[in-house]
């Protein structure tokens, strides 16, 4: 009983797998992505083209009505269906008068006519590479139709001397050749320019019996074709899968080759990489472009202060503008011209000084660090500047110094690096801005009370604050 349902089970796995194989999935190709019905009318000339032609081909004596001969109207109306972007079926109906000369001769008739072609979309069988926005296709028919004409033939003194099918109209079977040009106006109409070439099944269309051959009459027309279906899709006739396929070959060779390539040597192929002119040993992301850790635009191997903090406004050389100096940016500094030295809160706003017996809640700008490293950097003496700036200009003002690090490393390593860093920066402030030592003092927190939660570059720092 056991291993009947273990086989049971299996069997229902293997059902499940095989349906999650066949599961259909459609490309760009697939005939619902494309309009297949349209309905087309057009209007031009018609000519016959048998024993007694237009007078074009033909001849014309001056005893022959002036009205006689050459080229009549033509009115016809199509419905097309395309299976595919190569195949398709048309429908065609329309009325057609005609006249036409012959030495001593001429006649005067139409006909009504019906066929049902073959179409072969001749853009698609050729290959050119891939035409992405094509607006024109070239159309060829062939078919088989009937046709009803009425045809009385003339002598020159204009007596009835022949009339096609008699009394009644005569009745016979056509072949219809066609050659379209198709032209996209949108997604919905198109521009149709064709040449129909009709062979009737009799020899006397034209009320003059020259036997072997049977008659045939030409048509040139204009119209335009109007194509059923949703406005987002484009008419199939305009697409060519097997062009895309050459062409998407020929775009997974080159990306192959982009693929494999990496010009500038970071680590990140051509065929992702968004900047292939970045320097050797430069630092850079998945895609490729030199690394920004603070997002001020200027990459990293360029800032000369890579940690200014987010939306602030930074010069040529990624250092934050601060027009007055007091350690607050431009960008959310609300009191931009406070005087040189003031002490000033995170907003960039004037404080009571010390001497007043204020200074509480005033902002002095934070000092960052690189991984593991207790040395102050070019980049922090802006940072250093505007701390002095206020130390020299409140005297009574004292200052604590708090060493942060990152989570990296052992808690007690942490504890003792965050104390190097902020007596690294107590030794600036002394050696380089001659504040006095005794106003400084130091602590350490080390990995404790991170300011950003998975940004380590921020959370490796010093903070001032006003005693």
């Amino acid at each position: 009983m056991k291993r009947l349902g273990l086989l049971f089970g299996c069997v229902l796995m293997a059902g499940g797998m095989n349906a999650q194989d066949n599961e259909v999935r459609l490309s760009e190709a697939h005939r619902s992505n494309f309009k297949h019905w349209s309905l087309g009318l057009n209007v031009g000339a018609t000519a016959s083209l048998g024993d007694a032609a237009s007078y074009f081909f033909g001849e014309k004596t001056d005893a022959m009505p002036s009205g006689v001969g050459g080229f009549e109207i033509g009115l016809r109306g199509n419905l097309n269906y395309w299976f595919s972007p190569t195949i398709g079926l048309t429908g065609s109906a329309g009325y057609h008068s005609t006249s036409g000369t012959d030495v001593n001769y001429y006649f005067e008739g139409n006909y009504i006519d019906a066929d049902l072609s073959l179409n072969f979309n001749l853009s698609n069988m050729f290959l050119y590479g891939k035409d992405y926005d094509r607006k024109h296709a070239l159309l060829f028919s062939i078919g088989l139709g009937a046709t009803s004409l009425e045809a009385d033939g003339y002598n020159e003194a204009g007596l009835l001397v022949s009339s096609a099918g008699g009394p009644d109209r005569a009745f016979t079977t056509t072949i219809p050749l066609q050659l379209t040009y198709k032209r996209q106006l949108n997604q919905t109409w198109d521009l149709d320019i064709l040449y129909k070439h009709t062979f009737a099944g009799i020899d006397g269309a034209d009320g003059l019996s020259v036997p072997p051959t049977a008659d045939f009459f030409g048509y040139f027309g204009v119209g335009a074709a109007y194509n059923f279906g949703s406005d987002d899709k484009e008419s199939i006739v305009y697409y060519s899968p097997f062009e895309g396929v050459f062409a998407d070959m020929t775009e997974i060779k080159q990306n192959y080759e982009k693929l494999v390539n990496d010009d500038d040597g970071d680590g990140v192929s051509n065929l992702f990489d968004q900047d292939n002119s970045t320097p050797a040993d430069v630092n850079v992301g998945p895609n490729g472009a030199p690394l920004d850790v603070d997002g001020d635009g200027i990459p990293d191997y360029l800032d000369a202060d890579p940690f200014t903090p987010k939306g602030a406004k930074v010069d040529g050389e990624g250092r934050m503008v601060d027009s007055d100096g007091d350690g607050v940016g431009d960008h959310m500094d609300q009191e931009p011209n406070t005087p040189k030295g003031a002490l000033v809160n995170f907003k960039g706003i004037s404080v009571a000084s010390a001497s007043s017996g204020g200074g509480v809640g005033a902002y002095l700008p934070s000092v960052f660090f690189n991984f593991n490293s207790a040395t102050v950097t070019d980049a922090n003496y802006m940072r250093l500047a505007a701390i002095a700036s206020t130390l020299k200009s409140n005297p009574n003002v004292k200052i604590v110094l708090t060493g942060y690090t990152d989570a990296s490393g052992p808690e007690d390593y942490n504890k003792t690096l965050g104390q190097r860093r902020a007596d690294e920066v107590k030794q600036e402030l002394v050696q380089v801005f001659g504040i006095d030592a005794s106003r400084i003092e130091t602590s350490s927190k080390g990995e404790g009370d991170p300011l950003a939660k998975g940004h380590n570059n921020i959370n490796r720092r010093v903070d001032v604050a006003v005693k």
